[in-house]
């Protein structure tokens, strides 16, 4: 009998196996090709791998012998052949090549990146100003939920109602995740810091410093707030946000934006009386119109704050697509509602 007759499989089981074995000696030619050059990289014995590999098959499958028999008896192989089990992990193995290439020489980040850049365009595109049509509020009232507009619009949520069209059950489980709220005790807390301290107070301690150019004492955690706002500012500008001569001197307006939809939701949850509500809206308004002349000014600082939030220009980007989309539609409460 020739020896290539010894050696091709004759009974299911082998047949089934064979593919198997190609399949995975495949893969391993494939593996060396790409890697087995590069400095470095110290490649493993490969029939040590490939007896591995097939070892962990059989593990994982116990009745793998059985699965062989029918499928060979069936003259499948499980659908395909010992020659396209190969081919296919040739291309699995190519793929592989490519995305570790693209690894190494930055172009996948790069990519990703892109990738990115279009959603969040996409999505920039997609802001709306929704109204209920029925607003039972009045001229006041309308104008002091005007300041929570930014918020309302990013939840997509309608700006002329105190309505929600968020379930109230979810709004309980963020504001007890988020602010640990849960009664009227913790949203008066939650106010209270929101106005005092919240995500402005360091901000704008740096920012003072930025815009005054003073020399200060070393202080580790205010450079650190110093080179984030610094970082901002400097993005704002580079995107025409703002010139040097309207950067924001606050970032406050992110915090009031919040404590006014803040009582809207307490609210809402029944962890306040409407009484305490509009109380709770209109200090949050007071604040404002003391500490800005104009919607623009808002919005600037709100676009700020965003950014500083999280130190992220994508958070000040979306800010200011909410903001701009505000100052420049005609169904907007910032255009229909004197500052």
């Amino acid at each position: 009998m020739a020896q290539d007759e010894l050696n091709t499989p004759h009974t299911p089981e082998e047949i089934a196996r064979a593919a198997q074995e190609a399949s995975v000696r495949a893969a391993m030619e494939q593996i060396q090709s790409m890697y087995g050059n590069i400095p470095g990289f110290e490649m493993p014995d490969m029939s040590d791998m490939q007896a591995q590999i097939m070892a962990q098959m059989q593990a994982a499958v116990p009745n793998l012998a059985e699965i062989q028999r029918q499928q060979a008896a069936m003259g499948t192989l499980g659908g395909v052949d010992a020659d396209t089990v190969a081919q296919t992990a040739r291309a699995n193995m190519a793929q592989a090549g490519d995305f570790y290439r693209q690894m190494q020489d930055g172009s996948l980040e790069q990519e990703l990146r892109e990738m990115n850049d279009l959603a969040l365009d996409s999505l920039g595109e997609d802001w709306t100003i929704r109204r209920s049509g029925d607003s039972r509020l009045t001229p006041e009232q309308l104008r002091v939920l005007a300041l929570a507009a930014p918020l309302l619009v990013y939840n997509d949520e309608c700006v002329d109602t105190l309505d929600c069209q968020i379930e109230i059950d979810t709004i309980k489980a963020q504001l007890e995740n988020w602010w640990e709220i849960a009664d009227r005790d913790s949203v008066v807390k939650t106010v209270n810091w929101l106005l005092n301290e919240g995500h402005h107070a360091d901000a704008d301690e740096a920012l003072a410093v930025l815009l005054s150019d003073e020399e200060v004492d070393a202080d580790p955690e205010l450079d650190e707030k110093l080179d984030e706002v610094r970082q901002m500012v400097a993005y704002m500008i580079q995107n025409e946000y703002c010139d040097r001569t309207t950067i924001p001197h606050t970032a406050i307006a992110w915090d009031l934006v919040r404590v006014v939809n803040l009582g809207r939701w307490a609210y809402l949850c029944g962890y306040v009386t409407e009484e305490e509500m509009w109380h709770i809206m209109q200090v949050g308004a007071e604040v404002a119109r003391q500490e800005f002349s104009s919607w623009q000014e808002f919005g600037l600082s709100y676009t700020l704050g965003r950014g500083v939030w999280h130190d992220d220009t994508d958070d000040c980007d979306t800010a200011y697509e909410i903001a701009s989309l505000l100052l420049g539609r005609d169904d907007s409460p910032w255009r229909q509602i004197a500052w």
